[in-house]
């Protein structure tokens, strides 16, 4: 019997971690009634929080983060609620107990990912033009080298930029001074003490997203979910 329970755990420990990535987009603010009604199902200080931003896509993207989280827990029928977010010093939400999760969004989209096993952080941009000198000190030489010599710097631009903040974000340690110590060209890369995997989601062409994960063997699926799943859901 512990000879089988050793081969049992060393099995599962063989098995791929599955990371979900659930995103949703708005281009359009959606109709009041339905904003409402998903509004109404947040913890009243995320509700605040919501109704405190002065532009819609800012509301829209806090509200569906949230309600990104919340699928994600109904579908894994776990006793958790919105109510149970908790956040680390540096700001970073976790519902103890809970399987890790990072949120991300940017323009009109917004993602969400949530790791079986391990930690997990992810980060999605639009690329747009802006003057990328100014930002020179946050990367290493290798990457300003890679971005000077680009044909199309704004994209590798953000590449770069959604690794770091996909690893930073899984660490939890925020934005700092040594991003330059960072060294995002290749996928695995070392920060905090510990050993991060890159990997590139292709949702939203043109946006650019980047997921860091804490775990070597990872298996993960993306799925888009209609804002109207998630009205569904705030029914229940």
């Amino acid at each position: 019997m512990e000879l089988q329970k050793k081969c049992e755990n060393f099995n599962e420990d063989m098995g791929p971690v599955a990371i979900t990535v659930y995103y949703t987009c708005y281009d359009t603010p959606m109709p009041a009634p339905v904003f409402s009604r998903l509004a109404a199902v947040l913890p009243e200080n995320l509700r605040a929080a919501v109704y405190r931003y002065r532009r819609w896509e800012d509301a829209h993207a806090a509200l569906l983060g949230k309600h990104l989280l919340r699928y994600s827990l109904l579908r894994r029928q776990l006793p958790y609620t919105l109510a149970d977010i908790e956040y680390t010093a540096n700001r970073r939400p976790f519902i103890n107990g809970a399987p890790d999760f990072n949120i991300t969004h940017s323009a009109t989209a917004v993602a969400f990912a949530v790791a079986e096993k391990g930690r997990v952080g992810i980060d999605i941009e639009k690329p747009q033009l802006l003057p990328m000198d100014d930002f020179r000190q946050q990367f290493s030489g290798e990457e300003w080298y890679n971005i000077c010599q680009d044909p199309a710097p704004p994209a590798i631009f953000y590449r770069y930029w959604t690794k770091k903040e996909a690893v930073l974000k899984a660490a939890g340690t925020g934005l700092n001074d040594a991003l330059h110590l960072l060294n995002t060209t290749t996928d695995v890369v070392h920060y905090d003490q510990h050993t991060w995997q890159l990997h590139t989601l292709s949702i939203l062409p043109p946006y650019i997203c980047h997921l860091a994960c804490s775990e070597i063997n990872v298996a993960i699926s993306v799925h888009q979910v209609n804002i109207s799943e998630l009205a569904a859901d705030a029914m229940l």
